[in-house]
């Protein structure tokens, strides 16, 4: 089972961003089989990524507006792959 993890960089906008992002996937992909978690990570770097088993699969710029769709995209390629 694949775990999701956002990781982001600390500071209060870019955590509701990705509060925003982890909601979404888990609407989106929580309900396969093979989703065991997602989970939220700050980060020390200036990033906004989400990871499959460990795989950084979708990265942005923090300092611009997050898409929260495209991580869900992202994700749902990647699970797709069979990774």
């Amino acid at each position: 089972m694949a775990e999701i993890a956002i990781e982001y960089a600390s500071g209060n906008r870019l955590r509701s961003e990705a509060e925003t992002a982890r909601r979404l996937i888990d609407a989106y992909l929580g309900d396969r089989p093979d989703v065991d978690d997602v989970t939220l990570s700050p980060s020390t770097e200036s990033v906004f990524c989400v990871s499959v088993e460990g795989d950084r699969i979708w990265c942005t710029d923090p300092r611009e507006w997050i898409d929260s769709m495209e991580a869900v995209s992202a994700a749902r390629s990647r699970l797709a792959e069979g990774h």
